[in-house]
């Protein structure tokens, strides 16, 4: 196996200003996403009280404080299970994905520091590989990487422009899947166009697939995001992020559209608990500063709608995961679905703590991950586990 030395984590000006920038960019870019175009077949989903009740629980955690510089993290950017059961997390601080088992003890890591082939500058998603491998995008040198099983270097898409997918996830045969963002001018209109495209990709940086466009002019105040998931066959879900809308639309591996359920929805708002966990995304000040995070995000104020809908993954029972915004209490809530054609499963109305509002999560089939991006003591990625409650 390839194995990397632990390092200590990198806190240097330079690397805090570029992903500072690339934070910035991604959630103003976030925000300027179009939504996509209904299909034919809509579907209203109805609640039903049949279902048995389940909660999802924090079983372990990987992660410390102060120690062993393989388990003292910058800042978990994603995180995912391998295909073999072992865990990869990806450190956007350290530039580096670390590897554990499925029990938390550290295996190796792959990536480095640098602008190299196998190396990062600023990688910002990470997924598995249906082959056994895993593969990473960093964003600012408009590549991805791909790692075998061993976690040794096998090869590289350069050349994404503007900038390499914000987020990928795993495809059939060893390619993947991603959400990049462009823009285009319109000659016609005398206008900047501008939004996201989903594609597949294998062996070049032009798309093998695009499953679904969203663009929208520049001047334009309708916008919306969609975010994803994807199945090693190369089904792909999307999900209409949106404080107004909730809509999900499936794709067939050759990129038909397969369902698109159409949710009724009302603007919800965050409990009390809810806004007093609220952190900022990101605030860190540099070196020498003497602003502290509190006086630097002391103008922010937490959103008081909740999105509607954020795709976490799929489990090994072919139900696609969806974090939604319902609940009356702070803790998240998700709904699961029929990844084949759509149809509702049932709510896990969570006893997780109010910040778990304002996790990452990803679901796999070989389990389910969360992580605080910027948690107010030290990073750690729980491991969690879906249980019936008596």
């Amino acid at each position: 196996m390839c194995k990397c030395a632990g390092d200590h984590c990198l806190y240097e000006w330079d690397l805090i200003m570029r992903i500072l920038v690339t934070i910035l960019f991604l959630s103003t870019l976030a925000l300027l996403c179009s939504c996509g175009e209904s299909g034919t077949d809509t579907t209203l989903v109805e609640e039903s009280g049949s279902q048995p009740e389940y909660d999802l629980i924090k079983v372990d955690s990987i992660g410390i404080d102060i120690g062993d510089s393989n388990y003292v993290f910058g800042m978990i950017i994603d995180a995912t299970y391998l295909t073999d059961g072992r865990i990869a997390l990806l450190d956007i601080l350290r530039r580096k994905v670390l590897v554990y088992s499925g029990d938390g003890e550290f295996l190796g890591s792959a990536g480095s520091d640098g602008s190299g082939p196998g190396e990062f500058v600023s990688p910002y998603s990470m997924t598995f590989l249906s082959d056994g491998g895993l593969a990473v995008s960093d964003i600012q040198q408009g590549k991805v990487v791909f790692f075998d099983s061993d976690l040794c270097y096998l090869r590289e898409l350069r050349g994404f422009q503007p900038m390499a997918p914000d987020r990928i996830r795993c495809g059939p045969d060893g390619s993947i899947t991603g959400r990049r963002y462009n823009y285009y001018y319109d000659e016609d209109a005398e206008e900047y166009f501008r939004g996201s495209e989903f594609c597949l990709w294998s062996d070049k940086v032009v798309p093998d697939l695009t499953y679904q466009e969203n663009y929208y002019p520049s001047s334009s105040d309708d916008r919306a995001s969609y975010n994803f998931c994807s199945t090693s066959e190369g089904r792909l879900v999307c999900a209409l992020s949106s404080k107004t809308e909730y809509s999900l639309v499936g794709y067939t591996s050759a990129g038909d559209t397969s369902f698109t359920v159409d949710i009724p929805w009302e603007i919800t708002y965050v409990t009390q608990e809810e806004l007093d966990a609220a952190r900022p995304y990101a605030v860190i000040p540099g070196p020498g500063s003497e602003s502290t995070s509190a006086e630097l995000s002391s103008n922010w104020v937490p959103d008081s709608v909740r999105s509607t809908a954020t795709v976490a993954g799929f489990d090994g029972e072919n139900r696609l995961w969806v974090k939604s915004g319902k609940g009356t209490t702070a803790s998240p809530v998700f709904d699961l679905y029929d990844m084949s054609d759509g149809s509702f499963i049932t709510s896990v109305e969570t006893t997780l703590p109010a910040i778990a509002r304002y996790w990452g999560f990803k679901v796999s089939e070989s389990g389910i991950l969360g992580w605080d991006h910027n948690p107010a003591d030290y990073t750690r990625v729980y491991i969690l586990e879906l249980v019936e409650r008596n």
